[in-house]
């Protein structure tokens, strides 16, 4: 029976006899004592945190957990903050916690408080805990996994402790599109960048920090991180979008496309500070024919975009480019500024939707309109999910966007590493959006400002085409979109995004 669960496994009814002997009297006494099962006033609750960045379960002795090494670069090693476990506490207590020596390790902060290299408590009380991890590794993460193992001792009361052991497995991160961590400067895939500058197509961003100009991107919060960064966009400019496209030959089933991404300096001239925005994009199957993956158009992307004279499209949703394409694509964007600077009724979360075409380059169509959840004038599903976080300068957010062709279902999740924090949402496209058929799709992500303001940039881009998941239910060969199959409203952006109409299928 684990010791997590018991302090002792069985119940033990001890006859005690006991014989003084004082001189010719014998004092004779007899005595009984139980021993009970105490329950552990300290246990794990299994889980994990989206991305793979960790899982965690109980063991016989404690806990075990999994982690995938999305490190931070500095000069001082390789800094991996991530959810380490999960407690559930019947008593407030002392928890100690402490790692084993290691040639890999240099310091283990877990909620604030340093734990190695000496050992350190901090007092929980009754309720859930989720305990983050804050650990500096002497080595990169890059090819081989890290084992670490450690201890902690739970004290409820003075007196009575309970200890346990626990351990940590580090794996590599595996990408197949972008992977700037672990000292790595990967880029797996060709791709091609836009950016634009409230309307007007600038070659000024996206721009690529190296390991030798990082400290520059860095520089408004340490001295000492150099991690390597694609900035998508300056925090100088409002109403300004970046994206990176690179293509993926989608063979049916479920698609996931997840990045991390950071800031490092939130522009306080902007019109919501403190507040940070607007946010990432994710792209799933576009159809150019008037462009393609080539160094011939880095720059050079027929596209409209939301800008500030475009707000009907959304309350909140900052510059979004919609690039020229043949068939209808699906742009996902995670703002946090909804529920922070904007609440409405109908928007429960942080998470836009729309559903768009662009066939000639200049005129977008953007849907469905209005707004299934807002009505009019907006179009899209605007302010959907569940939960909502601000994040701090330095995190990494993990954002994960996954389509099903099975059920005609979107769904995603932004989950902040540092801090647990995180907003989801699953949305229905039935009746929208016929599913794509098996061939070559362009994929995308994008970071963006508009009211708010902040350096957004990524370190990590994978793309996971699961096939014969819900193959059965896509028309091979095929992407039938919104405009050919359903008779629904949607908007029309032309020309430099200044003009907007509403336009019936």
């Amino acid at each position: 029976m684990a010791r997590t669960k018991w302090l002792l496994a069985v119940v033990l009814t001890l006859i005690v006899v006991v014989d003084i002997v004082l001189a010719d009297v014998v004092f004779n006494y007899k005595g009984q004592v139980s021993i009970k099962p105490i329950s552990s006033p300290i246990t794990v609750v299994p889980g994990q945190c989206p991305c793979g960045c960790s899982s965690w379960s109980q063991t016989i002795n404690g806990f075990t957990t999994t982690i995938t090494g999305y490190t931070l670069s500095t000069t001082s090693g390789y800094v991996l903050t991530t959810p380490l476990v999960q407690f559930d506490t019947a008593a407030g207590g002392t928890l100690t916690m402490t790692l084993t020596p290691s040639k890999y390790l240099a310091n283990d902060y877990v909620n604030g408080t340093m734990i190695y290299p000496t050992p350190g408590s901090f007092s929980l009380g009754v309720g859930n805990y989720l305990l983050i991890q804050k650990l500096t590794l002497n080595t990169a993460v890059s090819s081989t996994s890290i084992t670490l193992s450690g201890q902690y001792n739970y004290t409820p009361t003075p007196g009575v402790t309970f200890q346990y052991s626990f351990s940590e497995t580090i794996n590599p991160p595996s990408a197949n599109v972008m992977n700037l961590l672990n000292g790595l400067q990967a880029f797996y895939v060709p791709h091609v960048y836009q950016g634009d500058n409230g309307g007007t197509p600038t070659n000024q961003w996206p721009v690529y920090y190296g390991p030798s100009t990082a400290s520059q991107y860095w520089s408004y919060i340490s001295t000492s991180i150099n991690q390597p960064v694609l900035k998508m966009v300056p925090s100088s400019q409002s109403w300004s979008s970046g994206v990176m496209f690179w293509q993926e030959y989608y063979s049916g089933g479920l698609v996931t496309i997840s990045m991390i991404g950071t800031y490092s300096y939130n522009y306080p001239s902007a019109s919501v500070y403190p507040y940070v925005g607007d946010g990432y994009i994710i792209y799933l199957f576009l159809k150019p024919t008037k462009w393609r993956i080539s160094s011939s158009y880095n720059y050079s992307i027929p596209y409209v975009a939301s800008n500030i004279y475009t707000t009907a499209i959304s309350p909140v949703q900052g510059d979004v480019m919609f690039p020229q394409s043949s068939g209808t694509y699906i742009v996902v964007e995670w703002n946090p500024l909804w529920q922070y600077t904007y609440r409405t009724s109908g928007a429960t979360g942080q998470w836009d939707v729309w559903l768009a075409t662009n066939p000639n380059g200049i005129t977008a169509y953007v849907g469905p309109y209005p707004s299934p959840n807002l009505g009019w004038p907006y179009t899209g599903w605007d302010g959907i999910g569940t939960g909502a976080f601000q994040p701090n300068p330095g995190d990494y957010i993990c954002i994960t966007v996954t389509y099903n062709p099975s059920t005609n279902t979107l769904s995603g999740v932004a989950y902040d590493m540092n801090t647990g924090q995180s907003a989801s949402f699953t949305l229905n496209l039935n009746g929208y959006y016929t599913p794509p058929g098996s061939g070559s799709y362009v994929f995308g992500v994008d970071e963006t400002n508009g009211a708010g303001q902040a350096n957004w940039a990524i370190v990590y881009v994978n793309y996971l085409n699961i096939a014969g998941i819900g193959a059965g239910n896509t028309r091979l060969g095929t992407q039938i979109g919104m405009q050919t199959t359903t008779s629904i409203s949607y908007l029309t952006v032309t020309g430099n995004r200044s003009s907007i109409h509403v336009h019936i299928s």
